[in-house]
């Protein structure tokens, strides 16, 4: 699961960059094609609590693999508005950053900040795209000489969709039946990737708890079903440069009940259905991440084949219950403890020990 930053020049992406990979001696340059690649990690406090239980020799977060995708411009060659595009097409969910923040060197750049035309101009800029590539398609299957039932099917489910884009509608805020999903497997559209708002504003805003042209934002992403979040990326930064418990001071003093990094994680979460499971022991805690139905045989291939293809049982029981009782002894004596079969549905917060024989 790959996220791309993407948005206009100027906005911050590189700054946010930065702040969810920890790479902070990173350098962004307008007008760079280079594309910056990295991962970073889910805080959960489940983990914390796991970790003061078993106090293993390792302690393993969940990740979330991000990329800095580089602006584009009205001024774009052809050739280079088509590479970022290709970019843009190989992730597999997209995070908007929208510069509402106030800053003297990036205006004599880049003007005023006007986050609602930048939101709305993104988002065109999709639909066209998809609409392009969806008025070939159909050319391409209305052409053909002989027109099978599937393509005759995927023509009239295009045109569908054509008429959605053209109506200002992202694909990514329809329904489609199991059918509909069928006939576009294997198929990409930009519009259809899940899309977040990142509102990157500074400390004044921040404070103040309001910025310019907030109600437009909220209104737009209401009507379009786009979750969005607010972060002074900037401020972050220098958060994360704090000890532990400096950091949570400095997050109190902002009225913050968590990062920027946990509030993106966790909409990024339930935006993409996925939950995690914990395996737990002397050796290592760690999270796991897999999309909700995900089977217990699934999960086991998740750690590693073998127990996947030699599965027998899932010894399964709830971080809720070993949070409240407070050991692993007494949640099994107050009964929680329980074996599940390769088709038991993962739950979030469940704690498995898969056994297997290979």
């Amino acid at each position: 699961m790959q996220i791309g930053l993407v948005g206009m020049p100027g906005s911050g992406k590189t700054t946010l960059f930065k702040l969810l990979s920890g790479n902070l001696q990173l350098t962004g340059r307008s007008g760079s094609d280079e594309v910056h690649t990295g991962s970073a990690i889910v805080p959960d406090r489940r983990i914390d609590f796991l970790a003061s239980i078993y106090n293993p020799r390792k302690t393993t977060y969940a990740r979330l693999e991000f990329k800095d995708i580089p602006g584009a411009s009205m001024n774009d060659s052809r050739a280079r508005a088509s590479k970022l595009l290709d970019e843009v097409r190989s992730a597999n969910a997209l995070v908007q950053v929208l510069r509402v923040f106030n800053s003297q060197a990036v205006e004599a750049a880049y003007g005023m900040p006007v986050p609602h035309r930048d939101l709305i101009s993104y988002s065109t800029e999709l639909l066209l795209a998809d609409i392009d590539v969806l008025e070939k398609r159909i050319i391409r299957l209305e052409d053909a000489q002989k027109v099978k039932k599937d393509a005759a099917s995927q023509v009239v489910l295009f045109k569908k969709l054509l008429e959605i884009l053209e109506n200002e509608h992202l694909l990514s805020s329809i329904e489609l039946d199991d059918n509909e999903k069928q006939l576009l497997s294997g198929q990409s559209f930009l519009s259809e990737k899940p899309l977040f708002l990142v509102i990157n504003i500074d400390e004044v805003q921040l404070r103040k708890k309001t910025y310019p042209g907030r109600e437009k934002i909220e209104a737009y992403a209401a009507g379009k079903r786009i979750p969005f979040i607010e972060i002074c990326a900037q401020v972050e930064m220098e958060i994360n440069r704090l000890q532990p418990d400096e950091r949570l001071e400095f997050l109190e003093d902002l009225d913050l009940e968590e990062s920027g990094l946990g509030r993106l994680s966790r909409i990024t979460y339930e935006r993409l259905n996925m939950i995690s499971f914990f395996t737990v022991g002397e050796d290592e805690v760690r999270a796991w991440t897999v999309h909700k139905g995900a089977t217990a045989r699934q999960a086991a291939s998740k750690i590693h084949s073998d127990i996947e293809r030699g599965f027998i049982r899932a010894e399964v029981f709830h971080y809720d219950h070993l949070h409240r009782l407070g050991s692993s002894a007494r949640v099994r004596e107050a009964g929680h403890f329980r074996l599940e079969g390769k088709d038991y549905q993962i739950q979030d917060g469940d704690i498995i020990n898969f056994r297997f024989n290979v």
